[in-house]
């Protein structure tokens, strides 16, 4: 009704199996006059939000290996998956600095508590998925990763002065920016 009465250009994909959600953007798709933009939230791969796809580690056990080849293949192969279901969009990866063992959202979510790692990483997965035809987002903002607030359910507070945030939370942030990310 929204897509055919309002003309919404978007819809976002949350959870389902690979049959249902990709007949579902097929259908949205076709009632369109204009192609909608379809994002979903692939933070660890399609796996993320979709049953049967594949299976990928928490983001911070990519970051213990160090590996730009293998955060680039994380975003390459979510990238193929996502397309493959209709989707263009995704939000990831996550470049929030894991600073602060206090954070009840971040944690294993984060490539670690290293920012130049943090953005070394953050910068091939998202090389790795827009070469692979995904629009990326660099989630969430700089500093999460040093609060001690679940941003779901309270108003997150980053403690932190100017040069705090150039020197650490900013760091993936800009870095992602160098590398293309989209939002």
């Amino acid at each position: 009704q929204q897509i055919v009465e309002n003309r919404v250009g978007g819809a976002v994909l949350f959870a389902g199996n690979i049959y249902e959600s990709a007949v579902l953007l097929n259908e949205l798709q076709g009632i369109s006059k204009l192609p909608l933009i379809v994002s979903a939230d692939f933070e660890r791969g399609v796996s993320f939000r979709i049953e049967d796809t594949t299976s990928f580690p928490w983001t911070m056990a990519i970051g213990a290996t160090g590996s730009e080849e293998f955060a680039y293949q994380e975003g390459a192969i979510t990238a193929r998956e996502a397309r493959a279901l209709g989707v263009h969009w995704i939000y990831a990866p996550v470049v929030d600095v894991n600073n602060n063992p206090d954070n009840p959202v971040i944690n294993i979510r984060s490539f670690g508590e290293d920012p130049q790692l943090v953005a070394r990483l953050g910068a091939a997965f998202i090389r790795g998925a827009r070469n692979n035809g995904v629009m990326t987002t660099a989630k969430h903002f700089p500093g999460h990763g040093d609060t001690a607030t679940d941003s779901h359910i309270g108003l997150a507070v980053i403690p932190s002065d100017r040069q705090r945030l150039d020197e650490v939370e900013l760091v993936p942030f800009r870095r992602a920016i160098e590398a293309g990310v989209d939002s």
